[in-house]
């Protein structure tokens, strides 16, 4: 939306609000003048920082009600947002979507929003995030302090639980398989708060010489990792989209359901395997229906061709 804006208004001014754990991730992006973080969202700080700012222009992107209050307390004299709403009556610019049947990626609902100020799209466009040296010189001294000098892959477990799951089980029987090879060592990443349920994972390998843990890393850090990594693996989570914005080639683990499904969350890049059951059943565990030989197969494939 931002490379958009910037090509439709090349002089206007376009600053982010997220919350404040995202907030490192976008600050260095080329087209983004200013980015407002927040802990907590609340009616008075959009308010406050909206009246600070003097803004023309917002866009609502995910509209909760505190949000669209805030805006429109501000007085800020253009208000995009979604029209079927109880609150709509917040923005004076309303586009018609309706995002609950999940038809099309949310990338392609979020710029639909710019539609309605006549903007033109950008063919191609894909999402793409500059790892600045720093912190690609700092994950290359942490690999060298934990002896990992040989290419690597990295199988993120760890989800916040907003789609379905592969199970912890599932990703030990494809570790174990991976190791069976000879192939790159495996990283498993992880922030602090996942270092237990990390911890209970290697706890079940009896050979640890070719799987790290890397816990911790700020999200730059963590983009710097992803970048060098010859693969990257994971269940539908944030970090799947900063590899697939790094370059490296993705594999996803995805939920059959709508509202959870690649067509939904799916990484924007070329470079990516989906792997995802056919279709939903709330009697057992459908996620078991990625079969952990097929996911192998893939993989092992994929370094064979590159010659790993």
């Amino acid at each position: 939306m931002v490379d958009t804006l910037h090509a439709n208004y090349p002089d206007a001014e376009v600053d982010f609000l997220v919350n404040k754990r995202v907030a490192e991730l976008v600050s260095n992006y080329s087209n983004i003048n200013k980015v407002h973080a927040i802990e907590k969202e609340t009616a008075g700080e959009i308010k406050r920082i909206c009246k600070a700012n003097g803004y023309d222009l917002a866009i609502i992107v995910h509209p909760t009600f505190k949000i669209s209050i805030g805006v429109y307390l501000a007085g800020v004299k253009h208000r995009l947002g979604t029209r079927n709403r109880w609150y709509s009556f917040l923005f004076n610019i309303r586009h018609p979507q309706h995002r609950k049947y999940s038809l099309k990626h949310e990338m392609e609902y979020n710029l639909d929003l710019l539609d309605a100020i006549n903007c033109f799209r950008i063919k191609g466009l894909k999402p793409s995030l500059n790892v600045r040296n720093e912190y690609t010189d700092t994950i290359k001294e942490m690999l060298t302090m934990k002896n990992i000098e040989q290419e690597f892959i990295i199988i993120h477990i760890p989800s916040l639980g907003s789609a379905k799951v592969w199970s912890d089980n599932n990703f030990v029987k494809l570790i174990n398989l991976l190791v069976e090879n000879e192939n790159p060592n495996i990283v498993l990443a992880g922030t602090e708060q996942d270092k237990l349920h990390i911890a209970s994972i290697l706890s079940q390998f009896q050979n640890k010489g070719r799987i790290f843990a890397f816990y911790g890393l700020s999200l730059n850090e963590l983009a710097a990792l992803i970048k060098l990594s010859k693969l990257f693996i994971s269940n539908s989570t944030g970090p799947i989209h900063i590899a697939a914005a790094v370059g490296t080639f993705v594999v996803g683990l995805y939920s059959p359901v709508k509202v959870e499904s690649p067509v939904r969350w799916g990484p924007v890049t070329d470079k990516k395997k989906i792997f995802a059951p056919e279709k939903d059943d709330d009697s057992r565990d459908v996620m078991d229906d990625i079969k952990v030989n097929d996911v192998a197969d893939f993989i092992l494939d994929f370094l064979k061709s590159k010659g790993l």
